[in-house]
Parts: C-alpha cells; sequence; structure tokens
C-alpha cells in the first residue's frame, strides 16, 4: 500500500468525487464550502485565507476505473475526500478507483461520506464498491457518512466543515445560526430603511418585470433572479413575472439597470427610464447558455496517448479527432439534451458507445486496439 510524503504541502483543501449524474449536488457542495466564512480564530493554512479553498472537484468521465496521473496528484494534495455517495456513484467504478487511492495512501479517516440517500438501497450500499469490499474484510472499520436526506443540506455542509475542521458540530451549527439570524436583522432593517425613505417620496413608480425564457426540453432551474438597481429579487421559474416592484420617486428620471438570470441561461439586462408614469413594465427574454450545448474532449489509447483518426458521432453529427485525440460539438438550443448517446469508432480498435453522456468540456475515453 503507497503512502504520500506527510511532508508534501497540500494544495487542495478537499476533492470531491461522484459520479456525474450528481453533478447538481457536487456543483453545490464545491460552491457553498468554498464560500463557508472560517471562524474567526481558524484560518486556512493553504492559502492563508478565511475561507476552505480551493476544492476540487473532479469533472473527469471516464469509462474506466483507472486514475490518469492528474487525478491522482490531485488526490495526492487534497487534505481531505468528500465522497458523494448515492446509487449512481454506487455503480461508478470511477469514483470506486478515486476512493481506493486515497485509502491506500493512508487516509482513510480522511474520507469525508455525504449520503444522497436512496428509496430501496440501503445506506451501506451507497459507498462505492471498494469500499464496501474493504469494510466486509476489515470488520469493525466504518465511516460515518452525513445523511443529506436526514438532517437536510444546511446542517449537512456544516457537518462537513466541523469534520474538516475538527470543530465540534454544535459550535459550528450555532454560529451559523447565528449570522443566519443576523442576515435577517440586516435585511429586516435594511427593508425598513428602505420603507422609511420611500415613505418620503411621494408617487413611487410601480416596476413590472415579464421574464421570457426561451422554450426547450432541457430542464428548468427552480428560480429565477432579478436584478433592479443593485437589489435581487426572486420568483419560481414556472411564474417569471415580477408584479409591483416599487421604485421610488427620485428613481423617475434616473436610469434604473434590469438584469435577469437563471441557471442555464445566459444572463440578459436592459435599462430604463420611467419618466412622467406612475407604471413602468419590461419584456425581458432570457435565452439558454452552453450548459448543455458543449461536448468536449480525448480520445486516448488504452496506454493513454492521443488517439488521432476517431470518428465521433453524436447528435446526427460526426468529426474525427485531431492529433491531439481533441473533438468538440456544440448543439443548438433544439438539439441539446441532458444525455445523449455518443459512439466512437476507429480501424483496428474497439469501438466505444455510450446512451447516456451528459455536456461536459473535458470528457475522456478510451479506446482499446483489437487484439
Amino acid at each position: 500500500m503507497s503512502r504520500i510524503d506527510p511532508e508534501a504541502p497540500y494544495t487542495n483543501y478537499a476533492f470531491i468525487s461522484y459520479s456525474h449524474r450528481d453533478m447538481a449536488t457536487a456543483k453545490w457542495l464545491q460552491r457553498r464550502l468554498e464560500g463557508y466564512r472560517l471562524p474567526t480564530e481558524i484560518h486556512n493554512e493553504l492559502d492563508d485565507s478565511r475561507y476552505l479553498r480551493p476544492i476540487f472537484r473532479d469533472q473527469t468521465d471516464l469509462n474506466t476505473g483507472v486514475l490518469t496521473s492528474v487525478l491522482r496528484r490531485q488526490l495526492e494534495r487534497s487534505k481531505f475526500l468528500i465522497l458523494i455517495c448515492s446509487a449512481n456513484s454506487a455503480a461508478s467504478a470511477w469514483v470506486s478507483a478515486e476512493a481506493r487511492a486515497f485509502v491506500e495512501m493512508g487516509r482513510l479517516d480522511r474520507i469525508i461520506p455525504v449520503i444522497l440517500p436512496s428509496k430501496d438501497i440501503p445506506e451501506p450500499e451507497l459507498f462505492p464498491e471498494f469500499l464496501r469490499n474493504y469494510f466486509k474484510e476489515n470488520p469493525g472499520t466504518e465511516l460515518l457518512g452525513v445523511n443529506i436526506g436526514e438532517v437536510g443540506k444546511e446542517k449537512a455542509l456544516v457537518r462537513v466543515v466541523s469534520r474538516m475542521l475538527d470543530v465540534e458540530f454544535d459550535k459550528l451549527w450555532n454560529r451559523h445560526e447565528r449570522m443566519r439570524r443576523r442576515r435577517l436583522a440586516l435585511t429586516a432593517c435594511g427593508a425598513a430603511l428602505i420603507a422609511g425613505a420611500t415613505y418620503l417620496f411621494a408617487w413611487p413608480v410601480a416596476l413590472t418585470v415579464a421574464i421570457e425564457p426561451h422554450s426547450s426540453g432541457l430542464p428548468e432551474p427552480a428560480t429565477l433572479t432579478l436584478n433592479v438597481n443593485g437589489a435581487d429579487y426572486e420568483a419560481p421559474f414556472s411564474s417569471p413575472v415580477f408584479n409591483d416592484l416599487r421604485l421610488p420617486g427620485y428613481f423617475r428620471f434616473k436610469t434604473v439597470a434590469i438584469k435577469a438570470s437563471a441557471n442555464y441561461f445566459t444572463p440578459a439586462d436592459t435599462t430604463i427610464s420611467a419618466g412622467w408614469g406612475t407604471h413602468a413594465r419590461v419584456a425581458l427574454p432570457l435565452r439558454r447558455d452552453d450548459s448543455f450545448a458543449r461536448y468536449e474532449g480525448t480520445v486516448y489509447t488504452s496506454d493513454m496517448q492521443a488517439l488521432e483518426g476517431v470518428n465521433v458521432e453524436l447528435a446526427g453529427e460526426s468529426q474525427f479527432t485531431d492529433s491531439l485525440g481533441h473533438f468538440a460539438f456544440t448543439l443548438p438550443v433544439e438539439r441539446q439534451r441532458v444525455e445523449l448517446p455518443i459512439i466512437l469508432s476507429k480501424e483496428g480498435y474497439v469501438s466505444v458507445s455510450r446512451d447516456d453522456e451528459v455536456p461536459g468540456s473535458d470528457l475522456r475515453f478510451i479506446m482499446h486496439e483489437i487484439r
């Protein structure tokens, strides 16, 4: 069992390992961890900051359980391994390989499982295959998971942080709640000040903003965010109209900046001037971004050499990999999907096909020679 040099410096606070089907949870966890402000008495020894940064999120999607040297290096330089354990990752050879590599480095105690519960699968079976087998072979050894289904996202986040900092959960949670109440109080005070200032000026302007999202068969976000001159508002994506947004009277002849944003869409902005009217209405179109448009990656031989001339077929299009084994598709909205079949073929090599490839900018495939 190989171990890393204990004196080698860490460059990542943590490495998040997950199935590509759990990408939304992985992205959420990375964003919230990197945005978590450490208590005053605790400092991040990696970059001397008040935040848990950087958090490395593995964006690789290979059909093999053999780790690349780049990922192994990232694992070696990560202080913790956060495993998102789900029905998807339990079947992922890639997640299993990452867990195995971390254990072989002698750092089982630095693994933090984050459980996405399943109705049909008991929690122990949600761990990657290597850990399931490891626990069977080593009775009495176990890892305590953080179950999002049982404690909710916020408590799960704080539990992960408490493990990483080796600080009691209750202390961190009480601090988290104090900060939340403080934010609510500040928000309430801010609202009172805004209401008081509005009261001082007659004839406020009532603003209605109708967001017009591009219609497609792709996933829709839960909420829309609207920013009007620096103030944020949210509405359900299914009801994309912001009614009765009140602008103080002194804004009447000022330019008002409006910006709308939502996951999977390109932010849209405009400016208006209400003039003498008491009501203004704005329609703001929102177009899809490239979240589901880009399929780009590299094809390798079994010894990890770039493979040129591979015919890659996707969504009715095809192209050959270049001398670096690289291919890239950018699909129009009407042809974008959350998952698409992809086929790779080259004379002398075993064809590779996936029925459920997801968009990404760093897709990787390995093709084996026909023996």
